[in-house]
């Protein structure tokens, strides 16, 4: 089996943050193609391509004409990318004094770098934070939401 690059791994990562964010968060279920295009900025039809990709690697169930939502492997694998982005977040903050706005593009590549080592080493520096900045809760390092 071919190995990820960093880049493709990345926009995985991507998609499926914003799927759980949109199908999760907002409670709604499902994520529609034209809502991930229009916050992405890419065509539907890329996004469309993705979501062949995901369905294929297990991580979301396609909805004729309705949109996708997550699998199990699919959450999970959205929750730990939400969980490093929140947890860089409250590091941002707390230790170099720099608002997550302001930071939003380093936190987003080095989120996709950060083992899962440093991870739990940064939370726990934190004092196990159970909401980043923006006050949305945390998800831990096994997949279940702190709260």
């Amino acid at each position: 089996m071919r190995r990820l690059s960093i880049n493709e791994r990345k926009n995985i990562d991507d998609y499926l943050e914003l799927i759980y964010k949109i199908s999760e968060e907002e409670a709604r279920g499902l994520a529609r193609i034209k809502e991930m295009s229009n916050v992405l900025g890419v065509y539907p039809s890329t996004v469309t391509e993705m979501m062949q990709k995901l369905s294929d690697k297990g991580m979301v169930i396609r909805v004729d004409y309705e949109g996708v939502k997550l699998t199990d492997t699919g959450r999970k694998h959205a929750m730990a990318v939400l969980s490093r982005h929140r947890i860089l977040e409250c590091f941002f903050l707390q230790y170099l004094e720099i608002p997550p706005s302001e930071v939003k593009d380093e936190i987003c590549g080095i989120e996709h770098h950060l083992s899962q080592r440093v991870l739990m080493r940064l939370y726990m520096k934190l004092g196990s934070p159970k909401t980043c900045p923006h006050g949305k809760l945390i998800p831990t390092a096994w997949g279940k939401v702190d709260g």
